[in-house]
């Protein structure tokens, strides 16, 4: 095989390996920062960002050695597990441990920490291209697009299907990279270079070694856990990590606490507040927090049946492997996503229990919105009741934090005749059309039910004074949070900047001021590549923020919708290729199907908003990402092959879709909600169609 012919294989093999780290990269910020999505936006803004950035400087690299670009591969190959153990080591290095970081230093760390790999990505691809046609090869840039899609979709399926369910991250970048780390070391050999060979041989061995010792693995988490790991597994769903400290057991999923042996209170209050209102208890729903005691003190109440739902069946093997989940014969242990399961079900409860973190994340908004206590209402009897709970100090509530409550207590307040607060040690809101009260010990002396902390430190705590403070701060003029304009993540985000003290102003302005200069020095074709990829890239953020609204996992399936836009643009580029001689014509066909796509899912959003199948997202991203993929090499036949244009449009594409990302993941969804973020994206391909029209 020539030298030419294993270049074009590299090309594969990038795409291959770069996906894969790309998705394993978005995951291993997510455990880091405690699955907050906008996590989500800012790791893909840095990743196609600087990769255009990449692509922008090959333009200007004139040397054409083989030598050089076997040496890079290799580089590429290996680089992404020192990228995840430094992810993982200077996470609680540079920051306090457990420590929320602000917008900025989050922003920067994932820059710092993913720009090597991803320059280098971004840089490859057309240097690729540079050095196929100095050996004489004739291969244009449509070419070159599209074996890299095939990589890329190659590599999507793998890691999304196959991979993520039955091996570690360590072991999945091992996989994805054989290919490229190969293919390097063939060229090295072909090129006759023995002692860089040698020196390639000794790191290859080193890597891979490294990425099969499971022990080498766990080890890169203690910066975040500490030494007492008892048990670790890479679901699907998140990152299950359980460790044990002076005989205390503590879960975390995605790098979030969610339970710690002997918390007495928190098992007594969720339990006592909500199911001592209730007369007659027959079947009661627990979404999460069954561990612990939570069991047992429901049982106090001799219900008829608990349906427990918990989302990840890995978390409940773990936690009942340890002793930490025993349910007894009344229970029924349901491995499915709790609102899922609300919306689907037929059953009617006495009482529904969330035990869930604070809505900080679209995955768990999804739970407190209007959407959600409508079909909770649904499933309740007459007169049952719903509890659920909020972080908040009831000697002191900031503004923001009132704001909060008060959104919530409006949502809720929409289906319930009474809505009660009671400070504990969290917040709880109950929830019903029958009567509430807060006097919680007397409630449980009338039916001989004995506590340990509510019956001797409940009235020392749940003052009369705090009670009617709490109760009294709430706002009736709040926004309510819904689905589609998630009130509460507003809030969050704005909060988020106003505790560090910083805004996003300076950010965004730095941004567009960078952006409207770039667009001042690129060729009208480019500036439409530039619209597309930010057009795409920002249908894929509404794509990820919708379904993780309706279906709550996104941790599973991010790798899968990234893999069906990468999915169309190969069929989309094929056709763009077949089709490139009918020019403008063929641009503005490909712009007006995206204006029509989006003006679609505005509709969806602002008038439906309902259950949508899987597969409908797959397809709706798929279909627009073929368009977009007809745009590339239909551009590259009007600037001409013979000006080289595959670094110009590549740069193009990624910077685009770099600014989309961040503008409707991380600035437009969270401010002003999904409806504002496809408006916005609707004028964007409008712009970009008059462009060609005008041109």
């Amino acid at each position: 095989m020539n030298l030419t012919n294993l270049i074009i294989i590299s090309i594969i093999g990038a795409g291959i390996s770069s996906i894969a780290v790309q998705i394993i990269t978005v995951r291993e910020f997510l455990s880091q920062f405690s699955g907050n999505e906008i996590t989500i936006s800012l790791v893909l803004f840095c990743w196609l960002m600087v990769s255009g950035l990449g692509s922008l400087a090959s333009k200007f690299f004139k040397k054409k050695s083989v030598t050089l670009y076997s040496i890079l591969v290799l580089i590429i190959g290996l680089f992404p597990l020192i990228q995840i153990i430094a992810i993982r080591f200077f996470r609680d290095t540079i920051f306090i441990h457990g420590e929320s970081p602000g917008f900025y230093p989050i922003f920067f760390f994932i820059l710092i920490l993913s720009a090597p790999y991803t320059f280098l990505i971004g840089f490859i691809l057309p240097y690729s291209l540079t050095v196929i046609k100095a050996k004489g090869r004739e291969f244009t840039s449509g070419a070159l697009y599209i074996t890299d899609n095939i990589g890329d979709i190659t590599g999507g399926i793998l890691f999304s299907f196959i991979l993520v369910y039955y091996f570690s991250p360590f072991k999945i970048i091992a996989f994805t990279s054989f290919l490229l780390i190969l293919i390097s070391l063939v060229l090295i050999i072909c090129l006759k270079r023995y002692l860089l060979f040698l020196v390639a041989f000794l790191s290859v061995t080193l890597f891979f070694t490294l990425a099969f010792e499971k022990r080498f693995e766990l080890w890169t988490l203690y910066n975040q856990y500490g030494p007492n790991i008892v048990n670790y597994q890479e679901s699907p769903y998140g990152r299950i990590v359980l460790t044990k400290e002076k005989g205390q057991y503590s879960f975390w999923e995605s790098g979030t606490p969610i339970f710690s042996t002997f918390n007495v209170i928190n098992s007594e209050e969720k339990v006592h507040y909500p199911l001592c209102q209730l007369d007659k208890i027959e079947d009661v729903l627990l979404v999460s927090g069954g561990m612990g005691e939570t069991f047992n003190e429901i049982l106090k109440y001799s219900p008829r049946r608990i349906d427990y739902v918990e989302l990840d069946p890995a978390l409940i093997k773990v936690a009942s492997q340890y002793g930490l989940l025993s349910p007894e014969g009344k229970v029924t242990i349901i491995p499915t996503d709790g609102r899922r399961y609300i919306a689907d079900t037929n059953k009617r409860y006495s009482a529904i229990i969330l035990d869930l973190p604070e809505p900080d994340t679209f995955q768990i908004n999804r739970f407190y919105t209007s959407e959600f206590f409508d079909k909770a209402k649904r499933i309740l009897k007459k007169d049952g009741i719903l509890s659920f709970s909020l972080i908040a100090n009831p000697t002191y509530l900031s503004e923001v934090r009132v704001k909060k409550l008060s959104s919530i207590f409006n949502t809720v307040k929409k289906y319930f005749l009474n809505v009660l607060l009671i400070p504990g040690e969290e917040v709880y809101f109950l929830a019903s059309d029958g009567k509430l009260t807060a006097d919680i010990p007397l409630k449980l002396r009338k039916r001989s039910i004995t506590t340990s902390y509510i019956d001797g430190f409940y009235y020392g705590n749940v003052t009369k004074e705090r009670i009617k403070s709490i109760n009294e701060s709430i706002n009736p003029d709040e926004f309510i949070n819904t689905d589609f304009h998630p009130r509460v993540i507003n809030i969050m985000f704005k909060e988020w900047f106003k505790k560090y003290g910083t805004s996003p102003n300076w950010f965004i302005a730095t941004l567009i001021g960078l952006l409207v200069f770039y667009i001042s020095l690129i060729k009208k074709e480019e500036y439409l590549l530039f619209s597309t990829g930010f057009a795409v890239m920002g249908v894929e953020m509404l794509i990820l923020f919708s379904f993780q609204v309706i279906y709550g996992y996104i941790y599973l399936k991010v790798g899968a919708i990234i893999t069906c836009f990468l999915l169309g643009l190969l069929p989309g580029a094929v056709l763009g290729n077949r089709w490139k001689k009918r020019g403008k014509d063929m641009l503005i066909m490909a712009e007006a199907g995206m204006i029509l796509l989006l003006m679609t899912y505005l509709i969806w959003v602002t008038f439906y908003q309902c259950m949508m199948p899987e597969i409908v997202f797959f397809l709706y991203g798929f279909t627009f990402s073929m368009l977009c993929g007809v745009q590339f090499p239909v551009a590259a036949e009007i600037i001409g092959e013979k000006k080289s244009p595959a670094a110009g449009l590549f740069a193009a594409d990624l910077v685009g879709a770099g600014a989309g990302t961040l503008a409707i993941g991380t600035l437009l969804i969270p401010l002003l909600g999904i409806q504002a973020a496809i408006i916005a994206l609707i004028f964007i391909k409008i712009a970009s169609t008059l462009v060609i029209l005008k041109g």
